[in-house]
């Protein structure tokens, strides 16, 4: 079957007391429901002022009024009614939907917000609302066209949170930043037009289909923090996922592959902002054609502790792993590997390449020396082999030193890890490639134990290069 990507740039303002369009349910209801209010002329049904933490006034806010979400709604954008602050930060409403309702109010002027998930008539809270930093759902929707689909879904979808008022209007292949309340979530997206929900339901399109949900698990996010993940893929492909679609840098890339994996602090509690590196230079021989290796930040993790990368486009071993660092004040506090992964496992991925957790835990440190001899007799006089280097495979942590120098490395991953060594010599480097000599001939592996936390003080390495015997 067929498929093609589509995204359509959009302009899109309200400028209306309230103008919605809507999700259906499965009993026919609006997800999203309103009426333009005109409140000079009619007495109040609720009313309010709201109010910013800085002590201003929150003007041109929306205020939503939602009926409360029943157990059998917790799938479902609850019906609610929209007006807007004045100037002032005054609202009202000329009606209610319900005895109970849900309030929220939404000021992206300043990014913040207040939710209210039960009030009535008679809520004191109401009267001088305060509001309070909003945390921040960001990312990027795409839209998969189902080649032999019989209807057309189009370009305009709705992100929600189930259960709440929180909501808003996405198009395909634009990005998109909402407003929610600190916690732990979950968000729905489905077709703007209620029209096209019926003509899918119609058709037998399952409604989990037809609303893709994404969860945040146990993550929390804080008050003032964003949660960028994603882009989203909503397809009415079963096989698909809501997160199986990695960044798209063009919609003519065919290739939807990626790799992902989630990453825990040392508390066990899922660990944002940590920065991602894929290794695929298993024996830092890029180290040999400059002073040092460095970690180069490919993508950092988001509030569920989650990353994605796509996937390498070379793997010049049968394998590759991915290394991770948290830094406080541009000190590394924290550090993790993931395991190994075999490149053939990723050969014609169209799909996301999980590395599961990885628990990062305190760096390690190794002070050690080399000495260089041939035939473990003759020790080799310091010319002729001008540099030797030293690192931790599968890492960035590898440096070249002069054979009789100290070596200390700091930042390391704690446990069992391989330490090779090798000369530093690029062209004595660049020939043994040349002649595809075998890795093992001139490169010596050692198993060390790094205690976490702590140095481990090693005993002078002797490094016995085969290509001066």
């Amino acid at each position: 079957m067929s498929r093609s990507l589509f995204a359509l740039p959009f302009l899109f303002s309200v400028l209306a007391v309230s103008f919605f369009a809507s999700c259906d349910h499965s009993d026919g209801s609006n997800g999203f429901a309103g009426t333009a209010t005109d409140t000079e002329n009619t007495i109040a049904a609720v009313s309010g002022a709201v109010m910013r933490t800085d002590g201003e006034a929150s003007a041109f806010a929306k205020v939503r009024m939602a009926r409360v979400a029943k157990k059998a709604d917790s799938v479902s954008l609850p019906e609610y009614l929209e007006v807007y602050t004045d100037t002032a930060g005054s609202f009202s409403f000329d009606s209610v939907l319900s005895d109970t309702f849900q309030l929220a109010v939404i000021d992206s002027g300043v990014n913040e917000i207040y939710y209210l998930p039960r009030a009535t008539q008679e809520s004191k809270d109401l009267e001088k609302i305060k509001l309070s930093k909003a945390a921040v759902f960001s990312s990027k929707l795409y839209y998969e066209e189902v080649g032999d689909s019989s209807v057309a879904v189009g370009s305009h979808f709705t992100v929600f949170m189930p259960g709440t008022p929180f909501s808003q209007s996405v198009f395909a292949g634009d990005s998109f930043s909402m407003l929610i309340p600190e916690g732990t979530w979950w968000f729905t997206f489905c077709p703007f037009d209620p029209e096209i929900i019926a003509k899918l339901t119609d058709a037998g399109i399952n409604d989990t289909l037809v609303f893709r949900s994404w969860s945040m698990d146990s993550s929390f996010i804080d008050a003032g923090d964003t949660l960028d993940v994603g882009p989203f893929l909503w397809s009415v492909d079963s096989t698909k996922s809501i997160d199986s679609l990695m960044k798209i840098d063009s919609l003519e890339k065919e290739d939807l592959s990626r790799i992902s994996g989630k990453v825990l602090c040392k508390s066990k509690k899922v660990c944002k902002n940590v920065e991602v590196q894929v290794v695929t230079d298993l024996f830092g021989f890029g180290l040999v054609d400059a002073d040092s290796l460095e970690f180069k930040v490919e993508t950092v993790t988001d509030s569920t502790g989650r990353w994605y990368l796509p996937v390498p486009s070379a793997v010049p071993f049968d394998s590759f792993r991915v290394e991770y660092r948290r830094l406080s004040n541009d000190s590394v506090i924290e550090v993790g590997l993931s395991k190994y992964v075999k490149a053939e496992k990723l050969k014609d991925l169209k799909d996301t390449f999980d590395f599961g957790e990885t628990q990062l835990r305190s760096p390690s440190k190794i002070r050690s020396s080399v000495r260089v001899v041939v035939q473990d007799t003759i020790e080799l006089d310091n010319s002729v082999m001008n540099s030797v280097v030293m690192g931790i495979m599968g890492t960035t942590h590898f440096v070249r030193e002069l054979p009789w120098k100290e070596i200390f490395m700091s930042d390391l991953p704690d446990d069992e890890q391989e330490l090779v060594l090798y000369t530093g010599d690029k062209k004595v480097i660049a020939s043994f490639k040349e002649l595809e000599t075998s890795i093992d001939k001139f490169v010596t592996r050692v198993n060390i134990n790094l205690p976490e936390g702590k140095t481990l003080e090693q005993q002078g390495m002797t490094y016995n290069p085969s290509g001066y015997k």
